[in-house]
């Protein structure tokens, strides 16, 4: 809708252009009187029709599938209307009715000296008449091809960037579906070894952790494939999945979670933050040693802070090649969802890792 109001108000600023370059405008609606002014209007108002027409209808009806002679049938109808209906709409061409009848004098009389008259049958002779109405249609020809042409080439433009961006619309969006396929399985697999790993302890966590499992692999399931879900399911699913990894941890972890803001109406892209918390739990967490992970999340106005930390205590990774692959994905995926509107860093000193992510989700 707000397109279209924007097209409107575009229309009506163009209709303006003929009015005010008229050289016969004198800031008032009087030059709508004045035949040539009408004709050249009429002109200009089938051109901005063609426009439009041209866009929206022929070039992607019959331009996109190749049906070049229904489109040029259609533009060469455009063509005889703007060249030939101006001409008979304005007022010095339509046919006028002589109220009384008119008077018809007597030819002069000369005297034997003067020269006679040219003789009248030769002037509207059916020959000259015939040339100068091929004139006339000239000049109606020729002052409508370049307008036609103009109006033509640059809808014909326009249109060519419109196929280009959804193009590549489709294609980061094909790119997009494809990095959640692969984000899909890889956390799935991962959550299940957790289970796993609770089932051979026969620890009374186990049946929380089913619950919790079911809870994820619904989420991930039914929302993954989304483009946007709301912040409060993602966060819901991220507290859901620390439960599941906090079962398979001790008292030697550190950890903390905290969260600040209201998520409101807010949406974001799915599983674009998890990784970031399963790197840290992967590599900070050891039983042999004093743990700690953080992770913090604050929502401001329209953006998410997200912050992950965690000590580096566990180096002997059996499935790093996968956690590789499922960060590259995850980065791949913020690049895609949100260019040019998130800011990530990542400190590696050796002995923590640090990610903080900032993304503007409007």
């Amino acid at each position: 809708m707000k397109k279209i109001g924007q097209h409107i108000i575009l229309i009506l600023l163009l209709l303006t252009i003929p009015v005010v370059s008229s050289p016969d405008f004198d800031g008032t609606l009087s030059v709508f009187k004045v035949s040539p002014f009408q004709r050249e209007f009429i002109r200009f108002v089938l051109v901005v029709i063609f426009f439009y027409l041209n866009l929206n209808l022929f070039l992607p009806k019959f331009y996109s599938k190749k049906k070049y002679t229904a489109l040029i049938i259609c533009l060469l109808f455009c063509f005889c209307i703007m060249a030939f209906v101006p001409n008979y709409l304005t007022a010095e061409n339509r046919i006028s009715v002589q109220p009384f009848p008119i008077e018809m004098k007597p030819p002069p009389v000369h005297s034997p000296g003067d020269m006679p008259p040219p003789p009248m049958e030769g002037r509207f002779s059916p020959e000259n008449s015939q040339h100068r109405n091929n004139v006339y249609y000239g000049q109606m020809i020729f002052s409508s091809l370049l307008p036609f042409l103009f109006s033509f080439l640059s809808s014909l433009f326009i249109f060519k960037n419109i196929e280009k961006k959804e193009l590549e619309r489709s294609k980061a969006k094909a790119e997009l579906l494809s990095l959640k396929y692969q984000l899909q399985p890889h956390f799935l697999f991962n959550i299940l070894n957790s289970i796993y790993s609770l089932a051979l302890l026969k620890s009374d966590d186990a049946p929380n952790g089913i619950l919790k499992l079911s809870n994820v692999m619904r989420y991930v399931v039914q929302e993954s494939n989304k483009d946007l879900v709301k912040l409060s399911k993602e966060m819901e699913y991220i507290k859901d999945y620390i439960s599941l990894q906090l079962l398979r941890t001790d008292s030697s972890l550190d950890f903390s979670y905290t969260e600040i803001g209201e998520t409101k109406n807010l949406q974001i892209a799915p599983l674009i933050l998890v990784n970031f918390i399963e790197n840290a739990f992967k590599y900070g967490f050891n039983a042999e040693e004093t743990s700690r992970i953080s992770v913090k999340i604050i929502i401001q106005e329209e953006a998410i802070h997200f912050n992950v930390f965690n000590n580096i205590v566990n180096r002997n990774i059996t499935d790093e090649d996968s956690l590789k692959i499922g960060l590259k994905n995850t980065l791949e995926h913020l690049q895609q969802a949100y260019p040019g509107k998130h800011t990530l860093d990542i400190t590696n000193n050796g002995s923590s890792f640090e990610v903080d992510l900032k993304i503007n989700l409007m």
